[in-house]
């Protein structure tokens, strides 16, 4: 059997909050709140889950959460929080420096604060690749009434250079893949790693939480929804038949599960990396 080639971490950049409107959609308050609670201003609590790969030749993270660099009026708006930040946690395994690329699912704010954060005139992640669909480049540079608060950074001219983009479905590297999606956002992407024996799928923003697993379940927020419909049926049934494990970037209490079942009744096994 092939040895594994990472040592894989789920990292926090800490939490933000949301209307719930907007994170459960049309799903009705009565079958949602049976899983979740409100805090005190009406708002549902989203975690921050980063995956953190770190390999014999290279090391990389799938997202970077909401980085530091945000604006004071959009922190209060959103509650943001956060009891280390996430190169420091990096810091705790390996170095910021070390990391080779970040492979983003889309752009918006809550999922790649620390690709375009600086700190004293350098990135967060100096040597890291920024990998993303070229389309979702173009949608976080050309926002508008209705995404610009999803986005909300800007992206300079000059951090071209660091710039991995990518248009369609493609390999990355050996055993990492990326499948574009849309749906959530045009440029939506979920990530793929077979690592020896363990096979991990990273939906994004297509499966926020175990409770989204449901095909229907989209969010409000979603700029495609018949989209998301159609590759959740997709990633759902390829990580029920290949026995994925799945990383729920904002899940609070169930950071990764199997999913078993059905297409249609899909239930989350949760585990642990």
């Amino acid at each position: 059997m092939e040895s594994p080639e990472f040592d894989i971490k789920i990292l926090s950049d800490g939490s933000f909050s949301l209307d719930p409107g907007a994170f459960f959609g049309t799903v009705p308050k009565s079958i949602w709140n049976r899983h979740f609670s409100l805090n005190t201003m009406e708002r549902v609590k989203l975690a921050l889950n980063i995956p953190f790969f770190m390999g014999r030749r290279y090391s990389f993270l799938i997202d970077s959460g909401i980085g530091n660099n945000f604006d004071p009026k959009k922190a209060e708006i959103f509650q943001f929080t956060k009891e280390s930040d996430l190169p420091q946690q990096v810091g705790k395994f390996s170095s910021p420096e070390k990391v080779d690329f970040i492979i983003h699912s889309h752009l918006h704010f809550d999922h790649a604060g620390h690709s375009v954060s600086m700190e004293n005139g350098k990135r967060h992640f100096q040597n890291a690749r920024i990998v993303a669909q070229k389309e979702e480049i173009h949608n976080l540079r050309n926002t508008n009434e209705i995404t610009r608060s999803s986005y909300g950074m800007t992206m300079n001219r000059s951090d071209s250079r660091y710039l991995s983009l990518i248009e369609g479905s493609r390999n990355i590297k050996r055993g990492i893949r990326v499948l574009r999606t849309g749906g959530h956002t045009s440029g939506h992407q979920v990530i793929f790693v077979e690592d020896g024996a363990l096979k991990i799928m990273y939906p994004g923003d297509l499966i926020p939480t175990a409770f989204h697993i449901r095909p229907n379940y989209i969010t409000a927020i979603d700029t495609f929804p018949l989209e998301t419909l159609k590759m959740k049926k997709k990633i759902i049934d390829k990580a029920i038949r290949e026995n994925y494990v799945c990383i729920f970037n904002h899940d609070v209490n169930i950071p990764a599960g199997r999913i078993t079942g059905s297409v249609s009744r899909p239930e989350v096994i949760p585990v642990d990396i």
